[in-house]
């Protein structure tokens, strides 16, 4: 018969440089310090509130924290958490905090609320735990409790899946759905709904005539004053593709959609784009399209708009242009 085999731990040793396995103790190594990454992660989860994720739904992958009592869940624009997704109820749901545990209600939704996939009933407040599937009509939730590591791991596949890694504003996989959840929404509520078109004007001039990183630090200088100074917090602004960017406005008719874009177009062209010394000459054409009787598709919509950029750049560039 063979020897037992003793057991053994392979220990990387640090002497002069070396990383060579030694053979150094029959007990196995017990790793104690976590590293900074580790450490900044399980600090910031710690502080994270109670979400409910999208996992299945548009957008897919989002996270709504709960932060106070009294949250829906609904399809109509003014709730907390507010669903482009026909088939939920305008108040679906009201989420609210007992002894320190979330609970839901349904408020007698048409299609029936339903936690891992059995049937709650209406105006009995349920309660959440950890990694529940909530489905309100075709929209899944995953539920993750305060302080869940879980919390960060979505942050960042969100993030990654869409975002556009330069501007960091929504790339155009991400605005394709949400336009067409939008479009929807609209749609079967009979709401107004505008759609922004826009360009950097000879943008190509810029990267000729300074360098690729010029044109770079113009396009993140020009999304930074776009989203933090011109835009509300449920507009959806996003990188088309190039210097090609598209802003999705709900609930806002084309006049109201036309002043938003013409204080754009003011702030870029009033802005001073200044790299390694010099002020670069930046300015911006726009398109405007409103949802109307005639439009049959989202990608309609955006075609309009994107007509509607053509004609400003054809007809002098720096201004705004509403489609007809």
């Amino acid at each position: 018969m063979r020897a037992p085999r003793l057991p053994v731990t392979l220990t990387f040793m640090s002497d002069e440089g070396s990383n060579n396995p030694q053979i150094v103790s029959d007990r196995t190594t017990i790793i104690t310090k976590e590293t900074d990454t580790q450490k900044r992660d399980m600090a910031r989860a710690k502080d994270t509130a109670a979400c409910l994720i999208i996992v299945r739904g548009t957008p897919q992958g989002e996270r709504f924290f709960i932060t106070q009592d009294g949250m829906h869940i609904g399809r109509d624009p003014a709730v907390e958490i507010s669903v482009a997704d026909p088939s939920i109820s305008r108040k679906h749901v009201i989420i609210n905090k007992k002894d320190g545990e979330i609970v839901i209600t349904d408020l007698g939704s048409s299609n029936g609320t339903f936690i891992n996939e059995k049937k709650i009933e209406a105006n009995n407040p349920t309660q959440l735990h950890k990694e529940d599937m909530l489905r309100t009509g075709n929209t899944i939730f995953k539920y993750l409790p305060a302080g869940a590591l879980e919390t960060l791991a979505w942050e960042n596949l969100g993030s990654a899946a869409h975002t556009d890694p330069m501007t960091r504003i929504y790339n155009k996989g991400f605005l394709l759905d949400a336009l067409e959840s939008e479009f929807k929404r609209a749609k079967a509520l009979h709401q107004e709904f505008s759609v922004l078109f826009f360009d950097l004007d000879h943008f190509k001039k810029i990267n000729d005539g300074y360098g690729h990183d010029a044109g770079d630090y113009v396009l993140k200088e020009f999304t930074s004053l776009v989203k933090t100074s011109h835009l509300r917090p449920k507009d959806i602004f996003a990188r088309y593709g190039g210097e090609e960017f598209v802003v999705l406005l709900a609930n806002t008719a084309a006049k109201a959609a036309q002043d938003i874009a013409e204080r754009i177009r003011a702030a870029v062209e009033a802005h001073a784009f200044i790299y390694e010394g010099k002020r670069l000459p930046v300015t911006t054409s726009m398109g405007v399209a409103e949802l109307n009787a005639t439009v049959e598709s989202a990608q309609t919509l955006l075609k309009a708009a994107d007509k509607a950029l053509y004609t400003a750049k054809q007809t002098g560039r720096n201004k705004v242009v509403v489609s007809s």
